[in-house]
C-alpha cells in the first residue's frame, strides 16, 4: 500500500507561517506538547502509531494520549478552561455539538488545517461546521454462517425473518450510547417516520419483542459473544468491527451491508480552546491522507480525506459513505432522552 505524506520540514514550516497569521503565535511562543484523547483498545493504538507519533516526528513535541470518554473529557475542560488539561477531543456528533455551544472549541477551518479542503462537505455538515468528521463507521448485517445459510439483504428483511422465528436477533440496547441514533432514528427513517415522528419505529420494535426472537447487546464487546456461543444467530454491529473480529480467525461470521443503506455515525476531532498552537500541526495530519490512511488499517472504518487510497483488504469492506444514511445530530439529541424514556416502559431492554 502506498501511503501519501509531505516532507515533515517542509509541513511543518509552512503550517507555522499560517498558525503565526491566525493565532499569532509562533512554534517558539509558548510550550507545544499536547493532550489528545482516544477511545480505548484499538483505537489508542491507532490514534497512537498513525497520529501522535507522526506529530512528534514532525515537531518534536508529544501528544500525550488520554483515554476516556467524550463526557468526562468535556468535564475535565468545563472545569478549567482557562488552562485546559486536554487540548484535542475526538467525540460523537452530538458531543461536538454540545462543546460547540458552551464555546469549548476554537474553530477550524482550513486556514488552520489545510487539509480540510479535501474532506467532502458532507463531513463538516454532519457537525454543523465545527471541524469536520475524521472517520465513520456503518451499522450494518452481520451474521453466523453456520446458522444462517441465506442471510437477508435488507434491514426490513432483517426483521421480517425474524418475526417468522428464522433466527434469534440481537440488536444494541438503549442503554449503549449510539442506539437513539442507529435504532431509534434509524428505524423511524426506514419505516417512514423521521426525528419527530418515531412511532414506527416503536411498532416494529414492540413486534420484535413480543416474537420472542430478540435479544439485547449493551457493549460492543457483548455483540461479539452473543455471536460466539450461539446465544444469537444474527445481529446488527459496526462494518470496522465485525471485519476486525473475523481477521481474529472467526470466518465464520459474514457481514452483509443492506441494501436499503446502513445508519453511519461518524467521529471528529476539535481543539479545545486556550491550547498551544502545534494543536493545528497536530489535526492537520489527522486529516491528512497518509496517516489517515494508516488509522483505517487499524480500525478497519472509513474515513474522510478523498485522497485517502485504501488497502487491498479495506477496499472491497469499506461501506462508502454515500451509501449510507445518517440522521439529524442536533434533532436527535434534544430526543434522545424522551426515546429512552419510551423505550425503558415500552420496550424494557
Amino acid at each position: 500500500m502506498t501511503r501519501q505524506t509531505r516532507g515533515p520540514a517542509g509541513q511543518t514550516a509552512r503550517l507555522s507561517v499560517v498558525l503565526a497569521a491566525v493565532t499569532g503565535f509562533s512554534f517558539a511562543a509558548a510550550a507545544q506538547d499536547i493532550t489528545v484523547t482516544s477511545y480505548g483498545g484499538i483505537w489508542e493504538e491507532a490514534i497512537t502509531e498513525c497520529y501522535a507519533k507522526e506529530f512528534n516526528k514532525r515537531t518534536g513535541y508529544k501528544a500525550n494520549v488520554l483515554i476516556g470518554s467524550p463526557a468526562q473529557w468535556l468535564s475535565q475542560v468545563e472545569a478549567n478552561p482557562d488552562d485546559p488539561p486536554i487540548n484535542v477531543i475526538v467525540s460523537t456528533q452530538p458531543n461536538v455539538l454540545a462543546a460547540a455551544e458552551k464555546g469549548l472549541y476554537e474553530p477550524m477551518t482550513e486556514e488552520n488545517v489545510p487539509n480540510l479542503k479535501d474532506v467532502p462537505q458532507f463531513f463538516k455538515d454532519a457537525v454543523e461546521g465545527h471541524g469536520a468528521c475524521f472517520d465513520y463507521g456503518a451499522f450494518i448485517i452481520a451474521y453466523n454462517k453456520d446458522t444462517v445459510k441465506n442471510p437477508p439483504k435488507t434491514t426490513k428483511e432483517l426483521v421480517e425473518r425474524t418475526l417468522k422465528g428464522e433466527w434469534v436477533l440481537t440488536m444494541p440496547s438503549i442503554s449503549y450510547a449510539i442506539s437513539p441514533t442507529v435504532l431509534v432514528w434509524g428505524f423511524a427513517d426506514l419505516y417512514g417516520g423521521d426525528v419527530n415522528n418515531v412511532d414506527p419505529a416503536f411498532d416494529v420494535f414492540k413486534q420484535l419483542k413480543d416474537s420472542g426472537n430478540m435479544i439485547a447487546w449493551s457493549s460492543v464487546t457483548d455483540f461479539l459473544n452473543q455471536m460466539s456461543t450461539g446465544e444469537a444467530d444474527i445481529g446488527m454491529y459496526w462494518d470496522g468491527r465485525a471485519w476486525a473480529f473475523i481477521d481474529k480467525g472467526n470466518d465464520w461470521l459474514g457481514v452483509v451491508a443492506p441494501e436499503d443503506e446502513a445508519v453511519m455515525t461518524c467521529v471528529a476531532m476539535n481543539a479545545v480552546k486556550n491550547s498551544p498552537p502545534s494543536v493545528w500541526e497536530y489535526l492537520n495530519i489527522v486529516f491528512e491522507p497518509g496517516p489517515m490512511s494508516c488509522f483505517s488499517d487499524y480500525l478497519q472504518y472509513g474515513v474522510t480525506n478523498k485522497l485517502v487510497t485504501y488497502s487491498d483488504k479495506l477496499k472491497n469492506r469499506i461501506t462508502p459513505w454515500d451509501a449510507t444514511r445518517t440522521g439529524p445530530a442536533r434533532e436527535i439529541g434534544k430526543n434522545t432522552a424522551a426515546w429512552i424514556e419510551r423505550w425503558n416502559k415500552e420496550i424494557g431492554h
